[in-house]
């Protein structure tokens, strides 16, 4: 395995930014409130969306490939980290109150 794997063009890195950006402001309108949700489920949704891309890279592994981007991995990996994110958030309001 060679650095390459990891490399993006810069279509593919702008076709996966979007998506992950909307994938993040559509959990947010579904399940977010305030400010700092919108910020915080983009912010995981970038880095689960990259995490799915790296680690199906590394295991040479896609179903549904859009160029160099991996999309049903690497969205299926973004909504695990948000769903995970508002399991925390949520439990960590409920024993705060």
């Amino acid at each position: 395995m060679t650095f390459q794997l990891f490399l993006f063009t810069l279509p593919s890195l702008t076709l996966a930014f979007v998506i992950a950006s909307l994938i993040g402001l559509v959990f947010y309108l579904l399940f977010g409130r305030g400010w700092l949700r919108l910020l915080v489920y983009w912010l995981v949704a970038l880095a689960g969306f990259f995490l799915g891309q790296v680690v199906t890279t590394l295991l040479n592994f896609a179903l549904f490939p859009m160029g160099s981007v991996n999309l049903v991995e690497a969205t299926v990996t973004c909504l695990i980290a948000l769903f995970a994110t508002r399991a925390l958030w949520k439990s960590e309001t409920a024993t705060a109150n």
